[in-house]
């Protein structure tokens, strides 16, 4: 696939555990095709010519490209892999791409790989599951008491959401309230990112 830096994926795991976050998290006041909201996200940046899948997350046995052994936390691999992870076992990956006006500049899409790379992926960024678990919540998501943001554990959608207000493609705020799903309807309803294709095939 023609994948650009700054792709986002979309996943939606066919195992107990994705359909509960998807159903958990669904919304009829939603962007289409976003309803059922994804279990995962993971984000597509450059390195040495290659685009690689970076994402965080404690599901995943194949060694991190970087880091060259299996992580709990900030990772990186070939996106081909990954998405057939998803597509072999039932599972499916929406692929959403900045709008034209939101294109990424050749430095944007640098600093893009520098922040994915170094100071999450080399750096040893763990998960993040108190804060997945809280970004789930309706009612305590209003609540003064939810916490702020620790970018030195980071859940997959929170990952994303930071670096997406890093590059001023989201509005800055706490990016541990965004679940998978709350942060692609964001994107989309704003007008950052719009929907490519649906990858159910193995690549």
């Amino acid at each position: 696939m023609n994948f650009q830096p700054g792709d986002i994926a979309a996943c939606y795991g066919s195992d107990w555990t994705g359909r509960f976050i998807s159903l958990g998290t669904a919304s009829f006041f939603s962007p289409p095709k976003l309803l059922l909201g994804p279990s995962h996200v993971a984000i597509l940046c450059e390195v040495q010519g290659d685009l690689v899948w970076v994402e965080s997350t404690t599901l995943c046995r194949s060694p991190c490209l970087i880091r060259g052994e299996p992580v709990a936390g900030a990772q990186a691999h070939r996106p081909r892999d990954r998405i057939n992870d998803y597509v072999l076992n039932a599972g499916k990956v929406d692929l959403y791409r900045l709008t034209p006006i939101n294109k990424l500049s050749a430095a944007e899409s640098q600093l893009l790989s520098t922040i994915l790379i170094n100071h999450f992926v080399r750096s040893g960024k763990q998960y993040d599951m108190t804060g997945a678990l809280l970004s789930g919540t309706r009612a305590f998501q209003l609540s003064r008491l939810f916490p702020g943001a620790n970018l030195d554990e980071l859940f997959c959608s929170e990952l994303v959401a930071a670096v997406a207000m890093r590059l001023n493609r989201m509005n800055h705020s706490n990016p541990t309230r965004f679940h998978p799903a709350r942060l692609m309807r964001e994107l989309v309803r704003s007008g950052k990112y719009h929907f490519v294709e649906t990858i159910q095939e193995e690549l």
